[in-house]
């Protein structure tokens, strides 16, 4: 079932997803996070920083990613590098709560030793979505990897040919709880097809997979992103 708030700006998103994330912590003695990465989750942990330092028991929250990037933790577009940058060197976090990816490995055997760490479900899944309806690191031409097998595959990105490493749908559909996190309105089309008609493009939009056993699906949008089903959810 889709739970869906839409905020006026991105902070009022910001907090109420804080607020979500802290009501969730709450009942759990240590919480298994998986994270994603792009402009919104950058913004939010921005946000962490700046105004919940201390205001959230850090030191009970176990991290790990939903996908990565092939290069070092130190290059620009390391996934866990902007987390370091914008999150982990401005608050106290224990290096043991941290479970990165590393996208320095050999990227097969790196997705085999990552599926071997991460938790069986987990408390949480933050999910973004891409232009193209993709979501972690699956892609539209390659959503049969959706239904792999495996806890982590080798994807590469269809426009530049890089290699990444992502979880796949029996870890995403597993989790107790999972919150897209989109903002803009080159998303609103897309949020409004998969939110409306998930069965029409799930064969076609990776991000239309995500369906939880739990049922727990939330949509934290900004009023851009939900432009189109404002009339509905508002």
């Amino acid at each position: 079932m889709n739970k869906i708030q839409i905020y006026n700006t991105k902070t009022e998103l910001y907090l109420g997803f804080t607020n979500f994330m802290i009501d969730l912590l709450k009942s759990k003695s240590q919480f298994h996070i998986c994270l994603s990465g792009g402009n919104t989750p950058k913004s939010l942990f921005d946000f962490w920083a700046e105004n919940y330092k201390d205001k959230i028991p850090w030191e009970k929250i176990s991290f790990y990613w939903g996908d990565e990037r092939c290069v070092p933790p130190e290059n620009e577009m390391s996934n866990f590098g902007m987390t370091k940058k914008h999150l982990f060197d401005k608050i106290n976090i224990p290096e043991k709560n941290i479970f990165r990816i590393h996208g320095e490995n050999t990227a097969e055997i790196e997705a085999e030793r990552y599926s071997k760490i991460i938790p069986e479900k987990f408390d949480l899944i933050m999910l973004g979505m891409g232009d193209d309806g993709h979501t972690a690191s699956i892609f539209p031409n390659q959503i049969n990897l959706w239904n792999s097998s495996k806890k982590c595959e080798v994807t590469i990105h269809p426009e530049t040919g890089f290699k990444r490493i992502s979880i796949t749908g029996i870890v995403i559909n597993n989790a107790q709880n999972i919150a897209f996190l989109i903002t803009g309105k080159n998303k609103a089309e897309k949020v409004s097809s998969i939110i409306n008609q998930r069965e029409k493009y799930e064969n076609i939009y990776p991000a239309a997979q995500v369906n939880p056993k739990s049922t727990n699906l939330y949509w934290f949008l900004d009023s851009d992103a939900g432009e189109y089903i404002k009339p509905l959810y508002q």
